[in-house]
């Protein structure tokens, strides 16, 4: 499956690995456009990966979110595409 290209509000991650480049890229979109869609488990040319999801790496990425973007965020997250 292909989601297609990354575009100023769409930004793609292979993996939580890359969470702190992912908040960057949060911070970048909501700056300029308010609003976008960060999605893990997708290579930079829109081919799922997948990855493996915990309750670790779901709190992790929450922690990241929660202290590093101001003002404060209520993202969505969900679980399967």
């Amino acid at each position: 499956m292909n989601l297609g290209i990354e575009t100023e509000t769409l930004e793609f991650k292979k993996s939580t690995g890359e969470l702190k480049e992912a908040m960057y890229s949060i911070c970048a979109i909501l700056n300029k456009h308010q609003h976008g869609e960060l999605y893990f488990g997708v290579k930079p040319d829109g081919i799922l990966v997948g990855q493996i999801v915990t309750e670790e790496s779901m709190r992790e990425v929450s922690q990241k979110i929660g202290n590093f973007i101001e003002p404060k965020i209520n993202p969505e997250i969900p679980m399967d595409l």
